[in-house]
This record gives C-alpha cells, sequence and structure tokens, in this order.
C-alpha cells in the first residue's frame, strides 16, 4: 500500500483525475456498461451560447451531473447529450448590435437572408468557451452528439408538434390584446412578461381627463390613466353598473361625475367642501354620449359610457377609459357593443398619419404632448406622477405596450383540467411549487400566444390561398416537399418563404403563400424533448417507451417558462407530464444581496472560484444549500472554503492515516469485510449502511442537501470519532488480529464512502478509489446493502455517548480548559446509567476526566433558570412584568405542559422566554444541556491534574515537531528538554510516558540547540529532537 500525501491542492488534484478521465475515455466507458441497462432520461433545457456560464449555469450542471452519476452507479444508462438553443430575439439583438440597425424595416433592407446568417454565425459564440467550463467541473456530457435548436431535424419536430395541435383544434389565428415589444416589434406571451423581474418600478404621467357630456357640455365624465398616449384611441367610457356616482359641482358651469367612493381621494382637486348636485349607479349612466376628445373615429357608436363588470374603486375615479385597440378589457368590451378598433400606432410604436397630431412620435415621447395638449383645452382636470410595477421586455429591457395584435394562440384555457391533471403526480421540490405556484398558473393559464414577427426561427407551417384563405399546415418535410414540389434543406426565412403551391381547394386557382410569423422561441423550449430526439420520424419507439422523463431542474422563475411550455406541450400531445421529477432551485445572488452583475464586479469568477478552491468544493456549497430546495442564496467564497475544511480535508486526513499506518504493517494486504466483532468496528460500519441508505433515500427523492448532510455527518463520525478513538490499534508494524480487524474497516469505510460519495465529490472520491483499486470510482456499482452491518440498538447508544462526550467538551471550550488537560470528574443525568455505564472509559478519555458520576437528578449540580424576554414582554403585561420577573428570578413558577410558564399569576407563552440548567457553584462546576441530558464538569485543577496536563501538551508540542522534521511514523528520536516549574514536575511523573509516546529511548537534559522554546504560567521549557 502506497501512502497517500499528507496534503493535496484539490484543484491540482482535479486537473490530474480530468487527464485520466480523458486519457482512459472514463465517461464513454461509464456508457458501454451499462447501455444494456434501463434508460434513465431527463430533459436537459438548452442555453444560448451567446455569453459566457454564471452560477446559475454551474448549479444547474452540477444538478444534471449528480443524479445522473447516482443512476449511472445503479445500472441504468443514461445518455447525456448536449444542446443549444438557437433561435429568438435575444440572439436578433445581439446581431442588431453588431449590425449598428435596428427594428425590422432595416433587417428587411439589410436582406433577411443576409441576417439570418449573421445569426447563424454567431449562434455558438461562445460554445467553446462552454465547453471548457462544462469539463473543468466535471460534469459529464456528449459534445459530439450536439442537437440545435437551428437543426433542420429539431425545427421538423416543431412543424410536426404545431400540425399535431392544428388537427385537435388547438390552434388558431386571432386578433386579441398583448403585450408588445415596440423595440423587437413583436408579440410576447403574458408568461413572458412574468419571467424575472420583467416587472420593475417606473415613473409615469397620471392624469385625470374630463370628458364632456354631448346633453350638457358643463357636465363631464372623469376618467384616470397612466398612458395619456392611448387617449387618441379612446372610444368608449366604462362604469360599473352598480357603483355610485356623485355629480360634484367645481363652478356653476362646471361640474364632475366621480365615484363617490373616490371623491376623497380627489379632494385636492375638489372643492374644500364639495357640492353633490346629482347621484346615480352606473348602470343609469350607460348610454350616454360624449365629446370625442380628439377629432379620430367619429362614429354614431363610439365615445358612449357602457356598463363594465371589471369596473371598481380602488384606484382612479371608477370611471374607465376604453381603447380597445390597447387593452384587454377595453376590448373585449368595446367589440361586444358593436365599436370597432381604432389603432393609429405602427409596429415600431410610433404615431401614424391617422393621429395626424402626434404623426412620427413614439407613444411615450407623446404623452407630455398629449397632457400639453388637454391642458391647453381645459379638459385636463388633474396631473401626478405616478410610481408603479410596469412590464419590459425580458429580451431588450424596453417598456411594453398592450395592444390588439392578429397572432397564433394555442388554446390553453379550456385545457386547463388537463394541465392540472397531468401536473398531479409530478415530484416538485421543493413541494410547495407543485401545490402553490405552478398549480396556481395553470388554473389560470390564458391561450398561448406562440407567433412572432421576427426573422430568425422556425417558421409557423402555415400556408395560406391568396384568394379563398385556404389554409395547409404541413407537420413534415416529406408532406412540404410533396406539396411544393422541391428538395427542403432549409426550414428558414427566407427559403421557407419561397415554397409556394396551388390550392387544392376544389374550384380555387389561389396561390398558397407562407405567413409570415415564425415561433416564439418558447414554443421551441417545450418542444426540447421530441426535437432532440427528431421524434416522430426518428427514435420513435425508444422515445414512446421512456416518456416521460425521470426528472429536470432549472431556476424557479421556469415555472412560468420552460416548465411551463413543458407541461402544456406534454399536456396538449400526451395527455401526461413530459418530466415526473422537477427540482426549482433558487437564485446564486452577490453576497451583498443584489443580483450579480458584471457592472457593479460584485461577485468573483466562478472559474477562478474553481481554480482556487476546486469544483468538488463549490458542488458541495451550491449543492448543499438552500438554493437547491428553491430559495435564494447570497455566495460567499468564503463557505466554499469552509466545504474544504469540512468535507475533503478530514475525508483526506483519513485516506492518509489508513494507507500510511497501513504501508507499515508488514504483511497486510487489504480486504473488504461486510462485519466485525470489535464494538467500534460494527458501530461505524453500522453507521457506513445508514449513510448508503441515507443518501440513496435521499438523492431518490431529489433531496440534495439532505445528501450532502448525511455525508458530513459520516464524514465527521469517520474522522473525528472512529479513527479518533482507535488510533493505537493502526500503530503497528506486525498484523495483529485486532490491528487487521481495525484495518480492513477502515479500509471497508473508505472503498464504499468513495462509491457513495462519487456522485457528490467526483474527483477527490476518483482519487481515492483510484489509489485503493487502481480503477475510477465512475465505473464502480453503487453499493449494495449489508443488512448484517445494520445495528439501531448500538447506533442509539453511541449516538447517546457521543452527545454527553460533546456537552462535556463544550463545558470545556466555554472554560477554556484545553482538552488536554485532565479534569477530576463528570457528572452524567437524564439518561439511564446502564445506557453509558459500558463506555465509562471511552467517556474518561475523550473528555480527559479521571471518574464519570450519575446523580439521580441534575438539581445535585444545577438548576434550571428561566429567562424571560424583556424587550417583548414588558410592553405587553406593563404593570404586571415587574412581579412576573421578580418570581422568575426567585425561582418562583412553573412550565406546563403546553409549554407556558405561570409565574405570579402571570401566564407566559412559549417563545416568550427560555429555560436553561445554570451550575450552582460556577466557579467549581461547568453546566451543558442536550434534550433531556444534562452535564455537570469539575472545573478545579489540582496540582497533580495540572502535571498531567502539562505533560500532554508537551507530548503535542513534541509531535508537532517530528513532522515539521518530516520524520517517519516509527522513526525513533533523540530528545532532550531543559524544564523548570510545572514543566520540570511533568518530566519527573510522567517521563517514561513522554518517552514511549514520542518513540524516544529516554527524555535527557541539555537541549543546546533547542526548536522549541516556551514560558508560560507553567514555566519554562526548551526542547530538541533529533531524529535516528
Amino acid at each position: 500500500m502506497k501512502p497517500a500525501p499528507s496534503s493535496v491542492s484539490f484543484p491540482k488534484l482535479e486537473e490530474e483525475v480530468l487527464s485520466a478521465w480523458n486519457e482512459e475515455r472514463t465517461f464513454w466507458k461509464s456508457l458501454e456498461k451499462t447501455k444494456n441497462g434501463k434508460p434513465y432520461v431527463f430533459y436537459d433545457g438548452p442555453p444560448f451560447a451567446t455569453g459566457l456560464p454564471h452560477y446559475g449555469h454551474i448549479l444547474t450542471s452540477y444538478v444534471k451531473d449528480t443524479v445522473p452519476r447516482y443512476f449511472t452507479m445503479l445500472g441504468r444508462f443514461v445518455d447525456r447529450t448536449w444542446g443549444w438553443d438557437c433561435h429568438g430575439l435575444p440572439i436578433e439583438y445581439e446581431v442588431e448590435k453588431k449590425l449598428a440597425i435596428s427594428g425590422k424595416a432595416e433587417i428587411q433592407e439589410y436582406g433577411i437572408d443576409k441576417f439570418n446568417q449573421k445569426c447563424r454565425d454567431i449562434v455558438l459564440g461562445y460554445a467553446g468557451e462552454w465547453e471548457k467550463a462544462v469539463n473543468r467541473i466535471g460534469r459529464w456530457v456528449d459534445f459530439a452528439r450536439q442537437y440545435k435548436t437551428m437543426d433542420l431535424t429539431f425545427m421538423e419536430s416543431v412543424l410536426w408538434i404545431f400540425s399535431q395541435l392544428h388537427a385537435k383544434g388547438l390552434v388558431y389565428e386571432s386578433p386579441r390584446v398583448v403585450a408588445y415589444c415596440n423595440r423587437c416589434m413583436t408579440p410576447l406571451s403574458n408568461f413572458e412578461t412574468g419571467l424575472d423581474d420583467s416587472f420593475r418600478e417606473r415613473d409615469d404621467m397620471a392624469i385625470t381627463v374630463r370628458f364632456r357630456e354631448k346633453a350638457d357640455p358643463a357636465r363631464s365624465f372623469l376618467a384616470w390613466t397612466t398612458t395619456p398616449w392611448t387617449l387618441p384611441s379612446n372610444l368608449a367610457l366604462a362604469v360599473g353598473p352598480d357603483i355610485d356616482y356623485a355629480l360634484v359641482e367645481i363652478a356653476p358651469d362646471d361640474k364632475v361625475w366621480i365615484a363617490k367612493a373616490r371623491m376623497e381621494s380627489y379632494q385636492k382637486f375638489l372643492p374644500a367642501e364639495p357640492r353633490i348636485v346629482a347621484e346615480a349607479k352606473g348602470a343609469e349612466l350607460a348610454g350616454r354620449a360624449y365629446e370625442p376628445l380628439f377629432p379620430y373615429a367619429v362614429s354614431p357608436k363610439n365615445h358612449v359610457v357602457l356598463e363594465g363588470s371589471f369596473v371598481d374603486t380602488s384606484m382612479g375615479t371608477g370611471i374607465v377609459h376604453m381603447a380597445p385597440a390597447f387593452g384587454e378589457d377595453d376590448y373585449a368590451l368595446c367589440t361586444a357593443n358593436g365599436i370597432e378598433l381604432f389603432d393609429p400606432v405602427d409596429h415600431q410604436g410610433k404615431f401614424t398619419e391617422a393621429a395626424p397630431d402626434w404623426t412620427g412620435m413614439t407613444v411615450f415621447e407623446a404623452n407630455k404632448h398629449i397632457a400639453r395638449n388637454l391642458r391647453e383645452r381645459a379638459l385636463l382636470f388633474a396631473q401626478e406622477n405616478y410610481r408603479h410595477k410596469y412590464p419590459h421586455c425580458w429580451r431588450c429591457d424596453q417598456p411594453l405596450i398592450y395592444r390588439a395584435i392578429s397572432s397564433w394562440y394555442v388554446k390553453v384555457a379550456e385545457n386547463r383540467p388537463k394541465l392540472l391533471a397531468s401536473n398531479e403526480p409530478v415530484n416538485w421540490v421543493p413541494a410547495h411549487i407543485g401545490t402553490g405556484r405552478f398549480k396556481n398558473w395553470l388554473a389560470d393559464a390564458r391561450d398561448w400566444s406562440v407567433s412572432r414577427n421576427r426573422f430568425w426561427g422556425t417558421p409557423i407551417p402555415v400556408w395560406k390561398c391568396s384568394r379563398c384563405q385556404a389554409m395547409d399546415v404541413p407537420g413534415s418535410l416529406a408532406e412540404l416537399e410533396a406539396k411544393a414540389g422541391r428538395e427542403v434543406t432549409d426550414l428558414h426565412r427566407p427559403y421557407c418563404d419561397e415554397l409556394h403551391w396551388v390550392c387544392s381547394a376544389p374550384g380555387c386557382t389561389g396561390t398558397m403563400q407562407r405567413v409570415p410569423e415564425v415561433f416564439d422561441c418558447w414554443f421551441e423550449s417545450g418542444a426540447m424533448p421530441y426535437g432532440q430526439a427528431h421524434y416522430p420520424f426518428e427514435n420513435k419507439e425508444w422515445f414512446d417507451a421512456n416518456y416521460p422523463a425521470s426528472f429536470i431542474v432549472e431556476y424557479i422563475a421556469q415555472t412560468r417558462g420552460w416548465f411551463y411550455t413543458l407541461m402544456v406541450e406534454g399536456a396538449l400531445l400526451k395527455e401526461q407530464s413530459p418530466f415526473l421529477n422537477c427540482i426549482c432551485h433558487g437564485v446564486v445572488l452577490a453576497e451583498d444581496g443584489r443580483k450579480m452583475s458584471k457592472r457593479l464586479k460584485n461577485f468573483p469568477d466562478p472559474m477562478e472560484v474553481v481554480n482556487r478552491h476546486g469544483s468538488d468544493a463549490l458542488r458541495i456549497y451550491l449543492l448543499g444549500s438552500p438554493v437547491v430546495r428553491g430559495l435564494d442564496i447570497r455566495f460567499s467564497e468564503r463557505d466554499v472554503e469552509d466545504a474544504v475544511r469540512r468535507y475533503l480535508i478530514p475525508f483526506w486526513n483519513v485516506f492518509h492515516f489508513f494507507t500510511s499506518y497501513a504501508a507499515l504493517a508488514k504483511g497486510y494486504e487489504p480486504r473488504r469485510v461486510e462485519t466485525a466483532s470489535e464494538l467500534a468496528d460494527r458501530h461505524i460500519l453500522a453507521e457506513l449502511e445508514r449513510l448508503r441508505q441515507n443518501v440513496s433515500a435521499s438523492i431518490e427523492a431529489y433531496d440534495l442537501p439532505r445528501c450532502y448532510q448525511a455525508i458530513l455527518e459520516f464524514i465527521e463520525t469517520l474522522s473525528g470519532w472512529y479513527v479518533r478513538l482507535n488510533r493505537p490499534r493502526f500503530w503497528t508494524d506486525t498484523v495483529t488480529e485486532d490491528s487487521r480487524q481495525a484495518f480492513d474497516t477502515l479500509y471497508t469505510c473508505l472503498l464504499e464512502a468513495s462509491r457513495i460519495l462519487a456522485p457528490f465529490i467526483p474527483f477527490a472520491m476518483d482519487a481515492v478509489h483510484r489509489h485503493l483499486t487502481g480503477e475510477s470510482v465512475h465505473l464502480a456499482d453503487w453499493p449494495t446493502a449489508v443488512p448484517a452491518r445494520e445495528d439501531a440498538r448500538l447506533t442509539a447508544e453511541i449516538d447517546t455517548v457521543r452527545r454527553v462526550i460533546e456537552c462535556g467538551r463544550s463545558i470545556r471550550e466555554k472554560a477554556r480548559i484545553n482538552l488536554r488537560q485532565p479534569l477530576a470528574k463528570l457528572m452524567v443525568t437524564g439518561v439511564e446509567k446502564a445506557l453509558v455505564e459500558p463506555y465509562r472509559g471511552l467517556i474518561e478519555e475523550q473528555v480527559n476526566v479521571k471518574a464519570v458520576d450519575y446523580p439521580e437528578t441534575p438539581q445535585a449540580f444545577a438548576a434550571r433558570v428561566a429567562q424571560l424576554d424583556a424587550k417583548k414582554l414588558g410592553p405587553l403585561l406593563k404593570g404586571a412584568f415587574g412581579p412576573t420577573l421578580a418570581a422568575v428570578k426567585a425561582g418562583n413558577y412553573e412550565v406546563g405542559e403546553d409549554g407556558a410558564l405561570t409565574a405570579a399569576g402571570t401566564r407566559v407563552e412559549p417563545g416568550d422566554f427560555s429555560v436553561a440548567w445554570q451550575a450552582l457553584d460556577q466557579q467549581q462546576v461547568g453546566v451543558a444541556a442536550d434534550k433531556t441530558l444534562v452535564v455537570g464538569l469539575e472545573l478545579a485543577i489540582s496540582p497533580v491534574l495540572k502535571r498531567e496536563g502539562a505533560a500532554r501538551t508537551l507530548n503535542r508540542l513534541i509531535q508537532d515537531q517530528r513532522k515539521k522534521l518530516a520524520l517517519a511514523y516509527d522513526q525513533r528520536i533523540e530528545l532532550r528538554v531543559d524544564a523548570e516549574g510545572v514543566w520540570s514536575e511533568a518530566l519527573e511523573a510522567h517521563g517514561a510516558w513522554l518517552a514511549e509516546q514520542c518513540l524516544a529511548d529516554a527524555v535527557n537534559d541539555g537541549a543546546q540547540a533547542p526548536q522549541i522554546e516556551v514560558e508560560d504560567d507553567f514555566g519554562k521549557l526548551r526542547v530538541q529532537v533529533r531524529g535516528l
């Protein structure tokens, strides 16, 4: 057995392991090994390659690597192909910036073919950097067989999905009011406006406008709006039929209608003592005509008051201005009343000649001009600044508008029950997402606008006849080629637009021409399961047999993005969710709590963190944190370092300890054991079996933090308990039966733990496993159950003993008494003596006491002391607080079964006080408690104990010096010590013991060249160590 190095650079170790994986093609061997196993399928949402991977990408990559590694070790075949998201406005936006052009007109002038080629050219701009980063963090994925959403095969599957939905009667074209981006000149779906921080604070002009009654121009209806630019399109006003309205006199020839419930909000604009001259229900005002604000769209049907059930008195005046071209409720109410749309705004968000006063202005520019016009005509009743959450485009960050525009829709609303039923069996992590946020989103799902008026994307596969408007919706390349009479090698614009054929409707000779829209890239994201497999044109049997996927993972906002589109398309196509388990992780914020920002430079580069601490440490930190339970976390590089300290170094130290002493034990050959006879060995093997069970159960529930908690507890038990207690059993150069059992037990723990930990700490565990076996751990099987190791009683007993020891040590720490200093007695209560007594020697050794005593009750050395929350209870109890506090301090109180405290006739609720044990003599005894366990430790140090403590401290100093001199474990030394005071007394009393511990023949004086010099409360000390 070759000793492992005592210290290691984990980043350097990872580079060595990566080289071994590449040279040996370990990933490919794992696929070959499991190729006949039952497939385990997960869907990997493809990223854009227009930027470098950030912490969010790395987090999801760790999850997408850890889970497949586990199932691979179970013998499942986990195919891991990479994909790229290629289409959509994010790509177009980047190309527009590079070409210094903006908008559809300039793109068309540049040439759609050339523009789309530019999109194709930049779409994989950072692919190389992505591959390098993904490989470095240890994620196994097949880049060689990567798919792209711009591939002809992927696009064909998208066409097929749309044609299937059309055949089911689930697709229609209609003008509807939707969110619209003037910069991108395309609509957005309702869920896109809910992504991340699409809604953000914005200051807008809010104005209240007079609409003069035709019958009496001295009377006006007041309507409030934050979008003055929609007023030129006003065609009606809406009132709540059951709302009470008042006609308020401003002046003898100026009266205004306003909801009575809103008068208080308008008091600074109304007379000090407003006079109501008339009252009416909204239903009584309906039908009245008013003068249009501008001479546009004048018609007998227009500019009337309508009843609207959506009108309320939560804001504004209780009267709503209706511009049906720019509001969803407006559109529905006006069209229901026969009022046609008037839309004077072009696709760039600029006014056309239909509104000649504002022609050429953008809608947002026009706001102040429209307000000024109304003021000049005495129609502006009030103007204020209004701060509110306003939707912005998630692609270009520009404010959106809502407008009526023709789009292609998938019928989602009428299929809500199908979506909800499909969601029911999905295991969501965290669970409340599936029963709360996502379920609620599905329950209120609207029809989905899937078309975009853009260029770089899969085309909407609808061809319309130029004469009779008949439609063809081909669902495959073969069908399209048969109709067009030519081969199709590229479905992108403009090539798909050049495909025409004669209408097949009886008696029609018109030409079938494609509609101009392309798919929203979110439709392609929902098509990913089918597109990557080129379903149903290839892999149909395999796909149908392995649908749905076992799991997916993305951040929590994808409940309104990818998770949603997957669910909609899966439910409508297959009538079931396309995934069985879904991890929704939170957001990794900067340490200051803000979003990570390159501009603010408020986060460390992730690859630099990997280079400093290793990918294993970053993986442990992220996957062991609440972020994979849907909570946001603040990134902390200190916590990454902490992962090295708590997980990697202790495990490596045990590994180094085993290999170093196994190398010294002549004739020892490692062997795996299932059970052992020695109590300590039985216990750690029981813990090993518990680790296997807990990790397996946790990962199959997709609870990764619980996996890492189980791993940490085992590492602490193995390193801080088993090895610490059993060190002397390994200090041998000849193998005895006891030492063989200890070596074999520790070898078994390292071997099997390296396999259990392999999916979670892949680099370090591979290094350990290779050292022990010569083979990669990632080609090993997951350890099988060993029922004979299970010993619940022993585990419970040791857990109790450890709690006793930890209480004793915590008292020492609080009293600042070094563990090497022996103390007289430990007192244990709250646990049966019969359970602890067999471990008396162990407790005495680990707490470093001379005796363990078992008083009947903790009152023998301590008293329970209650502490009231004065800050909270003072104002609450007022005059009763003083007597209550005095009674508690005197110990005159009771804590009932319900957990409440009663003192001086006052009841104090649980949570408003705390109860702790306090030593009766705090100078002589320290106290600690853990649940029912109460432990006392005598703190007095006699001269005899002080001498032994000094001897133990001297031994530690000498052992540290041996390490500095790089002496072998079995190398003997010459030891010279000059001592005064307690140091001298310690040598006289414990010199022989010290020589034995340090592998010295004797302790001599005359330290002429001391490496250690100490002068403290124990006296003076000079120590010289020389290897022999």
